[in-house]
């Protein structure tokens, strides 16, 4: 079956959206064949461009997208954005909230204008309430939710210290989220024929990531959710998942120790009350081999298991290469690769179109395709500060 077509061909996106959460959620639906314009402000545009201007990490969360540079201060661009919005299905936008309303772009300003809209809002705790206004970014995210209580938490040791965070998981499940509401939004206006407003927050995004354990904190004394520990091996660690009988079982005769089956101690229900010995019951075996050796006896006994990989190890990770799980580009210096959306489909594609846009590249272009601007007049615009590129 062919994959030369996408299936969200025809679908139009603005996106307002800089850092992670919004574009990879925009991203996505550029992937899928949404024609989505990037809106950024003309003076440094994204903050994730960098101080050259365009990055790697940009690329990745934009790539598939035209850009325009719009000063949404100024009525006039504010008057440009809005007629963008009067021909797209889809907006996206993750400013503090409040933010929108003051350039008349918020959805309640937009919704009686354009009732088939489907306007996305991502935040770190909501449009409304308390908290609303409140900055938020990924760890303020990740500590607000309970998620870092809970990860400091299942840690060995008997201190139990906040973790300190270089991956952004909120931003990524937030943009994961959004990209699925969006989804239903829009399914539910071919429906209906009427759009609806999306609002999609960091902080519970995180919370559905502990389900477990906002039901263990409902009940006086529930035990603690049991956890799962690298397992030492003769050049480092591996993981290994013990969930189901079946899984205790194959584990058992891999390692030639069908006795820990009959120990009270290991049995379903009772083993995360004694982890520590069943660790070490594992651990005299695999401790005296290597992770590679471990790693393809459990699994070919069927028992899960996975070295840890590095970043740069995924690159030739056999599975990934069988899947195509990135698209390469090239920029002035080298050749390297974005990863693609995590998912793939029989008869359609879903990988990256082309680069992220430089800042404002497409200015000229989509205000010509809209109000046929050209020469003096976008001259004039620019000379003004509405826009930019």
């Amino acid at each position: 079956m062919s994959k030369a077509r996408r299936h969200l061909e025809g679908l139009r996106v603005i996106d307002f959206s800089a850092v992670f959460a919004g574009p990879i959620c925009a991203r996505f639906l550029a992937d899928n064949g949404a024609s989505v314009i990037k809106v950024e402000p003309p003076v440094g545009g994204d903050v994730i461009r960098g101080p050259e201007g365009y990055s790697r990490l940009f690329n990745h969360f934009n790539a598939g997208k035209r850009g325009i540079a719009l000063n949404l201060a100024m009525t006039e661009a504010q008057e440009i954005a809005k007629e963008l919005i009067s021909n797209a299905d889809v907006v996206i936008e993750n400013y503090r909230p409040g933010i929108m309303k003051k350039f008349g772009l918020d959805y309640e300003s937009l919704k009686e204008a354009f009732p088939k809209l489907v306007y996305c809002s991502i935040s770190g705790f909501g449009q409304t309430g308390p908290f609303a206004e409140k900055a938020a970014y990924a760890p303020i995210a990740h500590a607000a939710s309970g998620f870092d209580h809970v990860f400091s938490q299942s840690q060995p040791g008997t201190v139990s210290t906040p973790p300190v965070w270089s991956i952004m998981v909120a931003d990524m499940l937030t943009g994961a989220y959004a990209n699925a509401a969006l989804q239903t939004a829009l399914l539910g206006r071919e429906r209906t024929g009427l759009g609806d407003f999306v609002d999609v927050t960091m902080m519970e995004s995180m919370m559905m990531l502990i389900p477990g354990q906002i039901q263990n904190a409902q009940v006086p004394g529930a035990p603690a959710t049991g956890g799962f520990f690298p397992i030492e091996v003769l050049d480092g660690h591996v993981m290994v998942c013990i969930v189901s009988n079946k899984n205790m079982e194959t584990l058992c005769r891999a390692i030639s120790r069908p006795d820990i089956l009959d120990d009270e101690r290991f049995k379903l229900g009772q083993r995360h009350h004694h982890i520590s010995e069943f660790v070490a019951q594992i651990e005299a075996w695999t401790a005296t081999r290597s992770g590679k050796e471990v790693e393809e006896k459990f699994n070919d006994a069927g028992v899960p298991c996975s070295g840890y990989n590095t970043p740069a190890d995924l690159f030739n990770h056999p599975q990934l290469t069988h899947r195509g799980s990135f698209t390469a580009f090239a920029d002035d210096a080298s050749d390297y690769l974005i990863q693609n959306a995590p998912f793939q489909f029989g008869g359609a594609q879903n990988t990256p179109s082309f680069k992220a846009p430089q800042l404002g590249e497409h200015t000229n272009e989509i205000l010509f395709e809209r109000f046929g601007y050209e020469g003096a007049k976008l001259d004039e615009l620019r000379l003004q500060g509405i826009i930019g590129g």
